[in-house]
This record gives C-alpha cells, structure tokens and sequence, in this order.
C-alpha cells in the first residue's frame, strides 16, 4: 500500500494486487523499495488531464509544476508492505 499525504495527491492510496503490474508497485520501486528519505515527482490530475486532451504541445509548451514527495514511513512484514509519503513545499 502507498499512501500520499499533503499535496495534490493527499489522502490518495494506492493498493497493489500480487503478481499483477499496478502504479503503487511502480512508486515503491521509484523510491528503491520505500527507502525513507527517498523523493519522487508526480504531476496534478490537472496536468495529466490537459496532456490527455491537448497533447504535449512543442510551440507553445505546458509549464506544469511538479509535486515532490518524500518517503517517511516503510513498514513491512512477510506478505505486505506500507508505503507513507509525505508532500515536500516548494524550495524544500
């Protein structure tokens, strides 16, 4: 399970199912298996949603801000692991 906290992406969960392929399973992997202190970038609903209808445009390019998040918390026992981010401010 990976949790956000703060930002964009607060109170969101993410929930992988064993054996199949899932975007927790590609978050805990970025953040080398949920090493505390490890960032990742994610982008706004916003921005995947305008991307999706207007595609990336070359001549007048999208300025979206990225979303940093910083792993605080790892728990892990034999069969399940829980991932908490936490938003990092601008500058920080």
């Amino acid at each position: 399970m990976f949790k956000f906290v703060g930002g964009p992406k607060d109170g969101q969960t993410l929930v992988a199912e064993p054996g199949q392929s899932s975007e927790a399973e590609r978050y805990y992997l970025l953040t080398h298996r949920g090493r505390v202190g490890q960032r990742i970038r994610t982008a706004s609903e916003y921005a995947i949603e305008t991307l999706s209808r207007e595609q990336l445009q070359e001549e007048r390019p999208h300025h979206f801000h990225e979303h940093v998040y910083e792993v605080t918390q790892c728990l892990e026992d034999d069969e399940k692991v829980f991932v908490l981010v936490d938003y990092v401010a601008p500058g920080n």
